[in-house]
């Protein structure tokens, strides 16, 4: 699987770990802006992990989950293809 099945304008960098899984730096999707990670509930309803939040060139891996996403960060997902088809 790979861009073209994962709606390429959303994803700023892709890293293929195998067959199935990936990590991707997208931005963060437009109905999520202004609101939380834990109010989102993204590892439940999208099976998907944020493993960092990049902001301003800096990154940051201790991604609490009150931290409210803006539309000048993306996110550093970890997932299943199917997982973040979904998410995106």
């Amino acid at each position: 699987m790979g861009c073209s099945t994962l709606h390429c304008d959303h994803i700023l960098d892709l890293i293929q770990l195998d067959n199935t899984h990936a990590i991707l730096e997208v931005e963060v999707p437009e109905s999520w802006l202004g609101k939380s990670i834990i109010e989102l509930d993204i590892r439940k309803k999208y099976g998907v992990n944020i493993m960092a939040i990049k902001h301003n060139d800096s990154i940051n891996v201790n991604v609490e989950p009150d931290i409210v996403l803006t539309e000048d960060i993306t996110l550093l997902v970890l997932g299943d293809y199917k997982n973040l088809k979904k998410m995106l």
